[in-house]
């Protein structure tokens, strides 16, 4: 029996080392690599076949023939404190992140952590922030707000409280969704107040301790409304056919997706239609309207009955996103749900146009409504019928607000002596601007270009305390029927 157990204890030993050397001399990393290469070749290939100048034709067959006797080998990123990594020997076709986050100098493991040394895909991605979405808001202080490739502080930790977004973040009401909190909380009579007791500083929604208090409700309350938050890593309420899509926090704005929620670049190692990842590998502060509508956009909730509601036309507006660009009427549609006041400015221009930095991504303080969370006015643009908008003369080019061209290369360069305009609580709008007699709006997203009317001068009978969307809303009301 011991020599039949020995035996067998052998052969097994056997057959492990037999399969690590197979997997030595056929590393799984020449496999992306060779994959990678064939796409190359093939989409080389279809442009030759458009191509007429003989010099490029030249070039194409040139760059075809590489790719074809190209040989897979590992690939050695050497940074610039002298760091080695190896991540882009499978990771070969990957995009580069951004061109203010270049690899040769950030690296991949700033971000991502896990042991950037390892060929082998286990031990590689072992301790990675947030497993592939080191975005999550539970693990973005070592990611986004650690500290980069130079060692300086990246989004946390600065001296200027405005670079901290990794900090001013989790305060936001998309964070804590304080503002569902403290309205079904009034709602079953448990608050006479909006404040929302016991809820702290990056503490995600699905966790608030006891939403209703022990109610029977709690629990359908907790799953089909906190637990749908982008910022939490809770599901986002996206009708697919591909099953469960996650929030995952910086990344639910600043990496693009498509309807389906599937890579389209050229890392062979997440190729298929496996969802949960972003179009492609780039980070980007360009945010059109209709990535805001994953979250924004997509039903109600019916605070009663705790269950949320897809809209009806749903399936045109993800078409719509589909084909990659729309017409005003198209917005109109898939912007607002049936029923729901708007301005026509609000339709023309994207989200980002209007709401703030310390709109979307916090102040650092704690709102328990949108109203309240919500910095822009209308008269921030448009003034009131005594006062033209606020502005501010650009002095020193060292102001954060010099930022904003570096992050849009559409976004005119502001220069010295620019006058720029301020909201009422003193927030700088770099892309709003007053250039003689013209009042201008550039597009965060597009670049186009909108003269803003102003109200001094107009018809307009605004009450100068009534600033509100809704204020506005009564004369200047459109709807997705009647726009």
């Amino acid at each position: 029996m011991m020599k039949k157990i020995f035996f067998l204890a052998s052969l097994l030993l056997i057959l492990v080392v037999l399969l690590t050397l197979k997997q030595g001399n056929h590393p799984k990393w020449s496999d992306y690599q060779k994959a990678y290469f064939a796409e190359q070749v093939s989409k080389l290939q279809v442009e030759l076949g458009r191509v007429n100048d003989e010099a490029k034709k030249k070039q194409l067959q040139q760059d075809i023939l590489s790719y074809q006797n190209r040989k897979p080998e590992i690939i050695n990123l050497v940074l610039s404190e002298g760091k080695v990594e190896r991540c882009k020997t499978c990771h070969i076709g990957l995009e580069e992140i951004s061109s203010s986050h270049p690899s040769n100098t950030f690296g991949c493991a700033v971000c991502h952590g896990g042991n950037p040394l390892s060929l082998d895909e286990t031990t590689a991605h072992a301790q990675m922030f947030g497993g592939s979405h080191p975005g999550s808001l539970e693990i973005a202080s070592l990611s986004c707000g650690g500290p980069g490739g130079n060692g300086v502080s990246c989004h946390s930790g600065n001296q200027e409280t405005g670079k901290n977004l990794v900090d001013s973040v989790k305060t936001s009401i998309m964070s804590t969704k304080a503002g569902e909190l403290s309205v079904v909380r009034m709602t079953f009579g448990l608050d006479k107040t909006k404040e929302v007791a016991g809820l702290t500083k990056g503490q995600v929604a699905y966790r608030y301790p006891s939403p209703l208090q022990g109610r029977p409700n709690e629990g359908i309350f907790q799953q089909n409304c906190l637990n749908q938050c982008h910022q939490s890593g809770g599901e986002l309420p996206v009708p697919l056919s591909q099953g469960k899509i996650q929030g995952n926090g910086c990344e639910s704005c600043h990496i693009l997706t498509n309807p389906t929620h599937t890579y389209i670049g050229d890392d062979t190692t997440i190729k298929g239609n496996k969802s949960g990842y972003g179009m492609v590998h780039n980070l980007t502060t360009q945010i059109p309207y209709n990535q805001c509508n994953q979250c924004h956009n997509q039903g109600s909730h019916d605070i009663i009955k705790m269950e949320f509601s897809v809209r009806p036309d749903m399936g045109k507006v993800i078409r719509d996103w589909t084909a990659g660009y729309s017409t005003w009427t198209d917005r109109l549609s898939d912007y607002y749900l049936p029923g729901e006041l708007f301005a026509k400015c609000e339709v023309s221009l994207d989200c980002i146009d209007c709401h703030t930095r310390q709109d979307v991504m916090g102040d650092g303080k704690f709102y328990t409504s949108q109203h309240d969370a919500v910095h822009i006015q209308c008269l921030d643009c448009h003034g009131t019928k005594e006062k033209l908008p606020v502005t501010k003369k650009v002095e020193n080019p060292k102001d954060l607000m010099f930022e904003e061209p570096i992050t849009n290369p559409k976004f005119p360069a502001l220069q010295k002596g620019d006058e720029i305009f301020m909201t009422t609580r003193g927030e700088e709008l770099p892309f709003l601007r007053h250039k003689g007699d013209h009042w201008i709006q550039t597009s965060r997203v597009t670049g186009k270009t909108f003269k803003i009317p102003l109200v001094v001068g107009s018809q307009c009978k605004q009450v100068p305390e009534e600033q509100g969307a809704d204020s506005c809303h009564k004369c200047h009301a459109r709807t997705a029927l009647h726009p």
